[in-house]
């Protein structure tokens, strides 16, 4: 099936991306509506100028896609295009993962989540007017993660943030651990299973340090009593933290996919490729399960080079191999270059046999076009031989002197360990 995911580049799409680029029945496609890390991600990206604040235009814009890439269905990653999404109905030319408008409404305001769910017992005491005693807590009402979130220590800053012109909601201050419940249900909204996680270190509003929280009734009762209510269909969370006697109260619910579900990915549920199901219809089971595992971010590197090449010189010693063992990323780039019809040359004066070492580090010698075994103490630069070669070369090798030789005699780019990830094409 043929997926479109939107915008790609925020760090939703890029679980989606994580979860769904293995998948052998679907084919993931992106676009942003701002130049973003998506364009790096996806291997089918387009870049268009429309986004939610006109809904007409991206409609038209996602639709055009839509019929140009024959697209089955279009995941949001972003709260604002939920929304939309929901709006549209039958005006989306796909299927979106996208809830009813009014449950959608419901979930992206705050006084509508918590008004609609006050009955259920667990929803925060709000604050109408200035507040008898401080600490209490302020969220924008609409809005994602924690962004614009704050403890208000003072009337004086309560009263600036009511006249700020941004209708916030105020709420008892809950100083206790704070979670978010990965939830996955099926075509019907029953709930099938919810995954409590802790959210350890936050940063932006993005839990980027999780771990699998014990099991607790509590927050199980909260999960069933909101799909209950909601019907929410495949994946969805929530928030909740614990008030000052540790009881856990609602924070806000999503209908869609979390950055940080890469966590209880790890331990069986891939959330989109079965939203995706619950949204087709299409039958699954939950397999979870439960081991250690804990999920830590931070800022991830990717580069786009556009360095034209058709023939790779590659070292053995502290190259390929690496303080005894296989380098992973060098072997990843030798199957790529070889689906891509690179022809690559082993160049080494590895102390005994090459061929000998490379089986016994379980790697094929027919992966390589050619292995030159250097015995007599000549430069690498003269074993490359550049003639009849269309489409020029490069030399990966870990001592500085070979590369500085190579460069200046052939003019190749030359690479170190440090620089090859650049050449390693990732995206799906």
């Amino acid at each position: 099936m043929n997926v479109l995911v939107f915008p790609c580049g925020s760090e939703i799409g890029l679980e989606i991306h994580a979860a769904l680029h293995a998948c052998k029945d679907v084919r993931l496609h992106g676009a942003s509506s701002v130049d973003d890390h998506g364009e790096f991600v996806y291997a089918r990206y387009r870049r268009i100028d429309a986004d939610s604040r006109d809904a007409d235009a991206l409609l038209a814009a996602l639709n055009a896609l839509i019929a140009e890439w024959d697209i089955d269905i279009v995941l949001p990653a972003h709260d604002s295009v939920i929304p939309l999404l929901a709006e549209a109905g039958p005006a989306l030319h796909a299927k979106a993962t996208v809830p009813s408008m009014r449950i959608a409404r419901i979930c992206r305001d705050k006084h509508l989540t918590y008004n609609r769910l006050q009955h259920l017992g667990f929803v925060p005491r709000r604050i109408d007017g200035l507040a008898d005693a401080y600490p209490i807590f302020a969220k924008p009402a609409v809005g994602q993660g924690s962004q614009g979130a704050e403890r208000v220590d003072s009337a004086e800053r309560h009263r600036q943030l009511r006249e700020s012109g941004i209708d916030y909601v105020f709420a008892e201050y809950l100083p206790g651990e704070e979670y978010t419940i990965d939830c996955i249900s099926d075509a019907q909204g029953r709930l099938l299973h919810a995954a409590p996680r802790r959210r350890t270190r936050i940063r932006n509003g993005i839990a980027v340090r999780t771990s699998p929280a014990p099991t607790d009734a509590a927050l199980q009762a909260m999960a069933a009593a909101i799909a209950d209510d909601l019907r929410l269909r495949g994946a969805w969370f929530f928030q909740a933290r614990r008030d000052v006697h540790g009881t856990p109260k609602l924070l806000e619910v999503a209908p869609r996919i979390a950055g940080s579900m890469a966590l209880s990915r790890q331990r069986g549920i891939n959330y989109p490729l079965l939203g995706i199901y619950a949204y087709l219809d299409r039958p699954f089971q939950v397999l979870a399960q439960d081991f250690p595992v804990e999920m830590d971010r931070a800022l991830h590197s990717r580069f786009r080079s556009t360095l034209a090449y058709r023939r790779v010189y590659l070292d053995l010693d502290d190259t390929l191999l690496l303080r005894g063992r296989v380098n992973p990323l060098l072997m990843a780039l030798l199957y790529q270059w070889r689906d891509d019809g690179k022809s690559i040359v082993l160049l080494t004066r590895h102390a005994s046999c090459p061929r000998a070492t490379l089986a016994a580090h379980r790697i094929h010698a027919d992966l390589f076009e050619d292995i030159i075994h250097l015995t007599d103490g000549s430069p690498k630069s003269a074993a490359i031989d550049l003639s009849g070669l269309d489409g020029g070369a490069i030399f990966i090798d870990d001592a500085f002197s070979e590369r500085h030789d190579v460069h200046r005699r052939h003019g190749l780019a030359v690479f170190d360990l440090d620089a090859v990830e650049q050449l390693l094409d990732s995206r799906a």
